[in-house]
């Protein structure tokens, strides 16, 4: 209706003459005041509600991501004045406006869990599944919006929350969208610690602990100079998982340094794998080494491991790396 009042008001504008004489004219004139004060009116009230308007999203948490959440929890943990917005008379859950609403679901998790959350919008029936996914991202990172109590991410319920969740997460750019399977490989969600170094490298039965290895003591003391951390996975003395152990080193660390001395598989491996977490990877080798096709390119420090000289000159090459990054 007040399109097509100021469609009107516009026509009359470009073929109405104001400079005509006569009384009637004058009568159009006023009229044509009044009708443009009262559109400037209504516009300022429109833009006044719609700056009012909050925003509003829905976060659904489930052990069971196939079973939907039941209506006795659909609302625990929402304000009360948010959750009246979206109900019928009879206090029942207006489902056609909560899809409608951006939409976050997650799977249960803890602090330590490494499950995806993703955010879009629901389907038009009644499974509470996103028929659009907008991005993906860790689950931990609803931390930022949930309370803080010892079941935050823990419990299955519905929740809906005033806000732009887009701005409440973060920049969600460089996620990705993995796949749903428990033969997907998950790193642990952990912080990155800007002084941890994560040194990947053959282990050598012959040297009773880590820093009996020439190589790793020469690569800790360019580390402990500038103040860095160096930390080995068989410096790990809790008896948990070797591979997760790994997996967490390199994902709470912020470089990552690869010995390829003798072409050892598994640190080709986890040097990929850091190098996919986006970590600062430094390769050095034995200078005996002949480096893969794919690994030429990438700068790498050599040294002679038999060489008292030459470790040291590993531990400069290494320092002088740490304070140019």
């Amino acid at each position: 209706m007040w399109k097509l009042f100021a469609d009107l008001l516009k026509y009359y504008e470009n073929y109405f003459d104001e400079d005509a004489d006569g009384d009637e004219c004058e009568n159009k004139h006023h009229l044509h005041q009044e009708c443009k004060q009262l559109l400037a009116s209504h516009a300022t009230e429109t833009k006044k509600n719609e700056s009012d308007d909050p925003m509003f999203f829905n976060v659904i948490i489930r052990a069971d991501e196939d079973i939907p959440v039941e209506n006795s929890r659909i609302f625990e943990g929402t304000d009360p004045d948010i959750a009246a917005r979206f109900k019928n008379q009879d206090g029942t859950p207006n489902f056609e406006m909560l899809q409608k609403l951006p939409t976050i679901t997650s799977p249960e998790y803890d602090d330590d869990s490494s499950t995806t959350a993703q955010i879009g919008y629901l389907r038009a029936d009644s499974s509470q599944c996103l028929s659009s996914v907008v991005a993906s991202f860790p689950s931990t990172r609803l931390n930022r919006i949930l309370a803080t109590t010892s079941w935050r991410g823990s419990r299955t319920r519905w929740m809906v929350f005033k806000g732009d969740p887009y701005r409440m997460l973060g920049d969600l750019r460089s996620n990705y969208n993995p796949v749903q399977n428990e033969a997907v490989l998950r790193f642990p969600s952990v912080s990155v610690r800007d002084n941890q170094i994560a040194v990947m490298m053959p282990f050598n039965s012959a040297y009773p602990s880590p820093l009996k290895d020439p190589v790793y003591a020469a690569i800790a003391s360019a580390a402990n100079q500038l103040g860095y951390e160096c930390r080995r996975v068989d410096e790990i003395k809790t008896p948990t998982d070797i591979t997760q152990d790994i997996l967490k080193l390199i994902e709470s660390s912020k470089i990552v340094i690869a010995d390829l001395s003798g072409a050892n598989p598994n640190v080709y491996y986890e040097m990929g794998l850091a190098h996919d977490r986006g970590r600062i990877v430094i390769p050095i080798s034995n200078s005996k080494e002949r480096l893969p096709f794919d690994n030429r390119q990438i700068r790498t420090i050599f040294f002679h491991d038999d060489d008292e000289y030459s470790l040291q000159g590993l531990t400069r090459k290494i320092k002088a790396t740490l304070e140019n990054l």
